[in-house]
This record gives C-alpha cells, structure tokens and sequence, in this order.
C-alpha cells in the first residue's frame, strides 16, 4: 500500500496540529505527551529537517531531547513514551502517627534525639534522629541533642558525661590576632 501525504505540522502553544493539503485538521492537545513524540520522531526520520529544528518545533528544548525518545519510539515497549513520575517514590516515614509519637516521648522521657529515634524504631517506625530533630524544631522544641550512639555501645546502657576538670573540651581560635573568641561544646562519653 502506497500512500502519499502532504502535512503541514505545527505545534501552537503546546498543542500539536496536522494539516493537509486540503485544509483538513486534526489537533493533538498538549496533554497527548505519547503522540506528540511518536509525531516528533515520525517526522524526524522522513524528512530532511535538522533535528533541532524538529524537536523545537515539537516543544522539546534540545537536539538531544529528540536522540533520547528516538529509541523508545522506534525499538521500545509503549510504556516508555509515558512521562516518568517526579518527586518522592515511596509514602513519607513522617506521619502523624509518628509526630505524635515523637512529641510523647520528648515530653514523657529524658531522652534525645537519637535514643528517641531508637525507641520509634523499635516500635515498627524506622525514622532516622534527623526526622525526630526535624519534628522537635518545627514544634518548636529543643532536640536534647546528645551524643550519637557510639556503635561498640548498646543503645539501652546509661549514658554518663565526663567531666571537665579546668578548660572546655575545645576552642576556635579567632581568625585575626587583634580578636579573640571561644567555643565551647559538650565532650561526648560514648568513648568516640
């Protein structure tokens, strides 16, 4: 079977629009992603047109746009044309279950941010301490921050702070010499 078409192709304002010779339209709206690059790669392939030209006639951005459909138009399964989700894969571990979870722990313990991430965990939430730091600041609460759990230490064991005999555990030197600053941080007992 021999056909022969004259096409006059133009994209206008997203929306894909065929013409013949006869005046006769059909009209693809933006929305129809999968004809629009089964169209692009169509005519990429019978006609002489650059490929720039043809993918930016098809509202694609880049020569390279049309090189990375071409495969999954002509060798790929029809599942390839449809646009990939954005965004997150999985549901998020933050819920409010587990905010509430979260603040009854802070208010009814002693514990911090890490040992709270522990005790959400073993409760059948896997939550990391930078998610219960999280919650704890968007509440407006302090995170108690302790020291991380050294690995060598069971999570359950008491945690005792060193004390300090005369001089805090470090100093930041100041970057000038006509100034002078300190910092002082907590020193960590989880013997790290």
């Amino acid at each position: 079977m021999h056909i022969a078409l004259k096409i006059n192709v133009q994209v206008k304002d997203g929306t894909l629009v065929l013409t013949d010779s006869e005046g006769k339209t059909v009209t693809f709206s933006k929305d129809q992603t999968v004809q629009k690059k089964v169209s692009m790669i169509t005519l990429g392939e019978l006609c002489d047109l650059p490929k720039q030209q043809v993918a930016t006639g098809f509202g694609f951005k880049t020569r390279k746009s049309y090189y990375d459909i071409r495969p999954a138009v002509l060798q790929g399964p029809p599942a390839a044309l449809l646009p990939k989700r954005t965004g997150p894969h999985k549901p998020s571990k933050r819920t409010r279950e587990v905010e509430v979870l979260i603040l009854r722990m802070r208010f009814e313990t002693e514990l911090n941010m890490y040992e709270i991430a522990d005790a959400v965990t073993q409760r059948g939430f896997p939550v990391s301490a930078r998610l219960v730091g999280q919650v704890l600041t968007d509440y407006g609460l302090s995170q108690k921050n302790g020291c991380p759990p050294h690995p060598s230490q069971p999570a359950s064991s008491p945690k005792r702070r060193a004390k300090s005999s005369t001089a805090p555990a470090s100093r930041a030197r100041a970057s000038s010499p006509g100034t002078t600053s300190s910092m002082t941080s907590r020193p960590c007992s989880n013997g790290g």
